[in-house]
């Protein structure tokens, strides 16, 4: 039986664990499927580990080839499948859900057959397990960005002035597909110019000029699941003092960041040690996102680094430190790596240089 299974069960003092996203699924049984609209569940029962799943008959060889659990209970689109969920748990039991991806009509089936007052959440405990990464988590997200920067050194190699936007997220799907990624973990996000200080904003035609920032934040999906999550600001041509001084300012701020990113301290004050860099070179307003946040499957997991979280950073954690300046006049620089802390480290795992020398491009 997984030790993460049991880990579960062992956290709850429910009956039962029903669980529906695809992605805790994948973590627990190593089974990844999109279900689209049918129903997939994993059903655990927290006080004997038994486990069952329901899942779309044509899905049925990939999750016997990929788990090794006690009941499989398939079923194809001419049935009601939420009958295997009443099979599986008997009336009376209480039942640990994910309040955050159950959808409400799959809620209502189980107070069908169950009380609503025997229904509980789970969401924090498997967020909680989620942060625990282990050495063969740790290699498998190295082996995630190692395809990541390599994209992104082929881009040296790329005149990027007179490209667009799109151009250059193109080729760097086509590089990172090339080095066995099988996807974006998301984007590209590629922004140039004024467009760099949108920090969410959308890859488009723009035409990149000479003197322009080029903000790059992307990542990748690599062939066992895991994730990466990187930004890089390149100059292109030639800086101005102002781009120099906005640039070196979020490098103070990543590396002093990363610096206080270590074991047992308080995530708000990893989020205010870097802050404290940018405000105190008069660029605070221009700085309005959390330093960081956790990845591993997915690109946004526990931890959440912001200035109101008074949880403490523990090993196994893997966090982004990702400060940023953007400026609308002028444009935007954000940087950001990927930790692993350890007992009694913390290893950044990106190795992409950062220096400003190193970020001229043409």
């Amino acid at each position: 039986m997984s030790k993460k299974i049991e880990a579960l069960a062992k956290s709850l003092d429910t009956d039962y664990s029903l669980i529906t996203d695809p992605m805790n699924i994948f973590y627990f049984t190593g089974v990844k499927l999109d279900p689209h609209e049918r129903l997939l569940v994993l059903i655990i029962n927290n006080k004997t580990l038994e486990t069952s799943i329901i899942y779309p008959a044509l899905d049925g060889e990939t999750v016997k080839n990929n788990t090794n659990l006690n009941l499989y209970l398939p079923h194809d689109d001419k049935e009601d499948a939420f009958q295997y969920v009443f099979q599986a748990i008997p009336k009376n039991s209480t039942i640990a859900v994910e309040g955050g991806h159950l959808l409400y009509e799959r809620y209502l089936r189980l107070i069908e057959n169950y009380q609503a007052s025997d229904i509980k959440v789970l969401d924090k405990e498997i967020a909680y397990l989620r942060t625990k990464k282990d050495a063969h988590d740790k290699e498998e997200l190295l082996r995630a960005v190692e395809i990541t920067e390599k994209a992104l050194e082929d881009l040296k190699e790329f005149t990027v002035e007179g490209k667009t936007e799109m151009e250059v997220s193109d080729f760097l799907v086509k590089q990172f597909k090339s080095y066995g990624a099988i996807g974006p973990s998301f984007g590209p996000t590629v922004l140039t110019g004024k467009k760099s200080a949108l920090p969410h904003g959308d890859t488009g035609n723009e035409v990149i000029k000479n003197g322009d920032f080029l903000l790059i934040d992307f990542g990748v999906i690599s062939d066992t699941g895991y994730v990466s999550d990187m930004t890089r600001t390149f100059i292109v041509g030639e800086a101005s003092k102002e781009q120099e001084t906005i640039y070196k300012t979020v490098l103070r701020a990543n590396l002093e960041g990363i610096k206080a990113a270590q074991k047992g301290v308080e995530l708000k004050s990893i989020d205010q040690t870097a802050r404290d860099v940018i405000e105190d070179a008069g660029y605070g307003e221009y700085f309005m996102h959390r330093i960081g946040h956790g990845l591993g499957l997915d690109i946004h997991e526990a931890p959440s680094i912001h200035g109101d979280n008074t949880d403490l950073l523990e090993s196994g954690n893997v966090i982004t430190i990702e400060p940023g300046i953007y400026i609308p006049s002028i444009g935007g620089v954000r940087i950001e790596d990927m930790l692993f802390i350890e007992e009694d480290n913390t290893i950044t795992l990106n190795s992409f240089p950062k220096d400003f020398e190193s970020m001229i491009i043409q």
